[in-house]
């Protein structure tokens, strides 16, 4: 695999989101004991930031051809992998509760062409996003190549979140999660420009943006509302994109000036892996706390939050050492490789 140079503060900005996204998924109502729309107001950034970092390093490489090769090796190939790694922990339930005499589960192996069927996979659901992503590349690259100035860009990318909007309202289910591809347009699009424009670059007025932050939190939290692009739980079209662009374009230039922190970027480099993995560690994790008797609450979330983060550093150094051709960190398909 080709060596590419890491930007520190993209990695912190990955880092920080999918640990929101853990804390999210052990605790839907964790953020909210500390502030009563605090987890709308994160909602604002915490997935569609994703879509913006996707967005900043879209290239088209050369031609559509190595475009999809490298986005089913960097998306769809991982998507299948923790499929099957998700496949494999419930055959090692349904044996572990074989050997105890416990109630059995389902282990049909039609499981394995769920995800791609059902919007909430039980084994690991957050992996939608994979899908998700992968569109919201291809269109791009359509995009890109057939509407050359960018203004027909930015007028496309609207009207497939309007589209995509509309879809969410009205509940319409398109297959792939290609609905929530649609409303999530504008954030990669946003990203996309960012780069184009040089924001990536060290600028004079860096050291302005963690002001720019706070100016904006309070805003934030008091207008932020619930978006949830998998259930298709919507705000206003305005404040669907408004907010998180504030929201995204603050923390952007906040996290700019910052030092590099080891861990965080550690984390963040390797976010693909625990988006795919988290889910089996703390599901079995908390039932195991309960059992032990451990109470519901926030004391709870944090300790699996804790012990899930502290698990993942191996099973990063386990998958990214043993199945780098799985997890994106080597070209499953080589050059060579045609549709």
């Amino acid at each position: 695999m080709t060596a590419t140079r890491r930007i520190p503060f993209i990695d912190f900005m990955k880092s920080m989101c999918i640990m929101l996204i853990v804390m999210f998924h052990i605790d839907h109502d964790f953020f909210n004991n500390v502030l009563p729309n605090l987890n709308n107001a994160l909602q604002a950034f915490r997935l569609p930031m994703y879509y913006f970092i996707s967005g900043i390093f879209f290239k088209r490489y050369g031609g559509f051809a190595d475009f999809t090769r490298r986005k089913v090796n960097n998306i769809l190939v991982p998507f299948c992998f923790f499929i099957v790694l998700a496949y494999g922990m419930r055959l090692s339930e349904f044996a572990v509760r074989w050997m105890l005499g416990a109630a059995p589960i389902d282990i049909s192996p039609f499981h394995l062409i769920e995800p791609f069927c059902v919007r909430y996979w039980d084994m690991t659901t957050p992996i939608w996003f994979l899908l998700s992503l992968f569109w919201c590349n291809i269109l791009f690259y359509v995009m890109q190549q057939w509407l050359k100035p960018m203004w027909g860009v930015y007028l496309v990318a609207a009207a497939l979140s309007v589209i995509g909007y509309l879809c969410g309202i009205y509940h319409v289910v398109l297959p792939l999660e290609l609905d929530t591809s649609l409303v999530a347009m504008p954030y990669f699009v946003l990203g996309h420009e960012v780069k184009r424009v040089g924001g990536l670059q060290p600028s004079r007025y860096d050291r302005w943006g963690v002001l720019a932050l706070v100016t904006v939190a309070l805003p934030i939290y008091l207008l932020s509302e619930n978006i949830h692009l998998l259930n298709q739980s919507l705000p206003v079209y305005w404040k669907l994109y408004l907010l998180p662009f504030v929201a995204i374009l603050a923390l952007f230039w906040a996290c700019k000036s910052l030092p590099r922190i080891p861990v965080m970027c550690h984390y963040g480099r390797y976010s693909l892996i625990i988006l795919g993995t988290h889910t089996m560690i703390y599901v079995p994790l908390r039932f195991l706390l309960l059992h032990y008797g451990m109470e519901a609450g926030p004391v709870l979330s944090l300790t699996v939050f804790f012990i899930t983060m502290l698990i993942e550093w191996p099973v990063i150094w386990l998958l990214k050492t043993y199945f780098p051709r799985f997890t994106a960190q080597e070209p499953f398909f080589q050059p060579d490789w045609r549709i």
